[in-house]
């Protein structure tokens, strides 16, 4: 059976890759995006954490835009490149998951640093206001953990909550910050776009002003 090659709006996308466009990583992700995190879904229905997804998503697609002569139009679709490449990316993703947690298991229960009776005591020059905004944001923390697992995506959804709207203050939080410009608002607007899903879902929002008007 021949290998099926790449339709002509990839070979379209694939020629502006090369040819360095601005706007063809936008464009890759409107094209392959959503069909490629669906396919890996369906593949890794066991994963519970979807940030592992997006974050194989993210590295296959950038991999393939920074190296797209990778490619060849002739012996298979874009899309199943890249869904092969997501695969792989995903699979060492979780090696890495796997290896951080067995080192995690070798020193759990061991005291690193010793508690100093200090450390329980108020500082006499920390005022009654922080310390309630120290509890409210704990609580803020908790709440959105219950939605997000990874310290990013919880970092990113208080910075939405608060409004902000930088792109380098999320890029910063996505650790991104070696990509261009372009590359960072693509990938900024994919990851915001999905934790403003979540959000409005869970309607999240309204409890959130809630602890922090407590």
């Amino acid at each position: 059976m021949k290998p099926k090659k790449a339709t002509d709006p990839e070979r379209e996308l694939h020629s502006l890759i090369i040819e360095g466009d601005d706007l063809a990583l936008s464009k890759l992700y409107e094209l392959h995006g959503d069909s490629v995190i669906r396919s890996l879904k369906l593949w890794y229905k066991s994963i519970k954490d979807e940030a592992l997804i997006f974050q194989a998503v993210n590295e296959a697609f950038l991999g393939y835009y920074k190296n797209p002569k990778t490619y060849n139009p002739e012996l298979n679709t874009l899309q199943r490149f890249l869904e092969i490449a997501a695969d792989r990316d995903l699979k060492n993703i979780l090696q890495k998951e796997k290896k951080l947690k067995n080192n995690e298991n070798i020193v759990e229960g061991v005291e690193l640093v010793p508690k100093s009776r200090n450390s329980i005591i108020k500082d006499e020059n920390e005022t009654d206001d922080q310390l309630i905004l120290d509890q409210s944001m704990s609580e803020v923390n908790k709440e959105l953990s219950k939605y997000f697992k990874t310290d990013s995506d919880v970092s990113m959804a208080k910075l939405i909550l608060s409004s902000e709207r930088s792109t380098k203050v999320f890029a910063k939080t996505l650790k991104i910050e070696h990509l261009s410009f372009e590359e960072q608002k693509v990938l900024v607007k994919k990851n915001k776009d999905r934790i403003k899903k979540v959000l409005e879902r869970n309607q999240v929002e309204a409890r959130v002003k809630a602890l922090l008007n407590e």
